[in-house]
């Protein structure tokens, strides 16, 4: 299976149903929402792009009650994250000097280079340019990354604890650059290289040349063709935090540290099914879109059996749900983001809709174990 299938493409799909909202709260908003995107491009300062960055915090408060159709409010919100971004980039350059040289392309990853991205937790970025940039770019370059993270924590989205952002020299690559990187990552499948690879691979070209993108993904599914272990590596990454359920049905929390007594609500099964349904996608011969998209192809293509898919479907919007519900409670209270809850403070109902998603996540765990043999490899 080749990307030249004609099997829809992931993303394809959202384009497709964008016109429809199935779910009342958001098609609600939509006039809102579309009002905001307009007075997000033309915002004047930095301090107003922060009030929109606020204002679209209460919209997404009311269109994501429980119930929603979050397949249908995430590519909405997703759009006007791409709005703020480029509307920041343009506000650089027109009030600051500061720009991208012609021949350099930045890079969004992670969640927000998938479209899965609702609120911005914290900043995933890259940079690739040409191989024969001049040599006297590199400092405009240089200047231009570290400034636009700098200006994306002044309006409210934190920087990557790991460090994953274009102002990092390691993140800043010429196109031939990181083809080796990639080729680097894959030929040796350590944990830190499956981690690199599972972050960059979801790169998506949010301002520059657009074909910048397109030759990445080309040599990323070439790359992976030639390497069918590694993939078996990635699927270990993909399942290397099982949801956290007994075999009694008890949700297991974290024993010690700053999070003792509270669960990951993203290592509960978001992590998982999030970087598996890109493994599959892969060898399937296809690479972008949302973890929903790819879901779908998957479907399509026979890899999930019909009541898997619909199983894991709804497993992974559940917990995405819960998830971006209570970091909305996070921020209400003036609390830090995190993706730690405490069981005891659900409610009844939540915590059986909890255990029902977790055990949602099983048929995508045995998928993905049966079919890389992982139970045939030591780690």
């Amino acid at each position: 299976m080749t990307g030249d299938s004609k099997v829809d493409k992931p993303g394809n799909s959202a384009r497709r149903t964008a016109g429809r909202d199935p779910d009342g709260a958001v098609g609600s908003c939509t006039p809102l929402l579309f009002t905001l995107f307009r007075e997000i491009e033309t915002a004047p300062s930095i301090d107003a792009l922060r009030g929109l960055g606020v204002r679209m915090l209460d919209l997404v408060r009311i269109a994501s009650r429980p119930g929603t159709d979050l397949k249908t409010l995430v590519p909405k919100i997703s759009r006007l994250n791409d709005a703020i971004t480029l509307r920041l980039i343009a506000l650089l350059e027109s009030t600051e000097g500061i720009r991208l040289p012609e021949g350099a392309t930045f890079l969004a990853l992670g969640s927000e280079g998938r479209g899965d991205q609702v609120l911005r937790t914290d900043q995933d970025s890259a940079i690739v340019f040409v191989d024969d940039l001049p040599e006297d770019k590199l400092p405009d370059i240089e200047r231009f990354a570290t400034r636009f993270v700098d200006a994306l924590e002044e309006i409210g989205v934190p920087r990557c604890p790991g460090n994953i952002m274009a102002s990092n020299l390691q993140w800043r690559h010429s196109l031939s650059e990181w083809k080796r990187l990639l080729d680097q990552w894959i030929a040796a499948p350590t944990p830190e290289n499956t981690l690199n690879f599972g972050m960059f691979q979801g790169l998506r070209a949010l301002h520059g040349e657009k074909a910048m993108e397109k030759q990445l993904h080309g040599h990323i599914l070439a790359a992976v063709r030639h390497s069918s272990l590694f993939l078996t590596y990635m699927a270990l990454h993909a399942l290397r935090f099982p949801p956290p359920l007994s075999m009694f049905g008890r949700i297991r929390v974290e024993r010690r540290g700053e999070h003792a007594g509270k669960v990951d609500l993203k290592k509960a099964g978001i992590f998982a099914i999030t970087v598996g349904t890109s493994v599959l996608a892969l060898e399937a011969g296809f690479i972008g879109g949302s973890t929903w998209e790819k879901l779908e192809l998957l479907g399509r293509l026979g890899v999930l059996a019909p009541d898997d898919l619909e199983t894991i479907e709804k497993a992974f919007t559940f917990l995405v749900q819960f998830r971006l519900q209570w970091q909305l409670r996070e921020l209400a209270a003036n609390d830090k983001l995190t993706n730690h809850v405490d069981p005891l403070d659900m409610t009844d109902d939540e915590r059986r809709q909890f255990r029902q998603a977790l055990k949602g996540v099983t048929p995508f765990l045995r998928t993905m174990n049966n079919r890389y043999q992982l139970n045939l490899i030591s780690t």
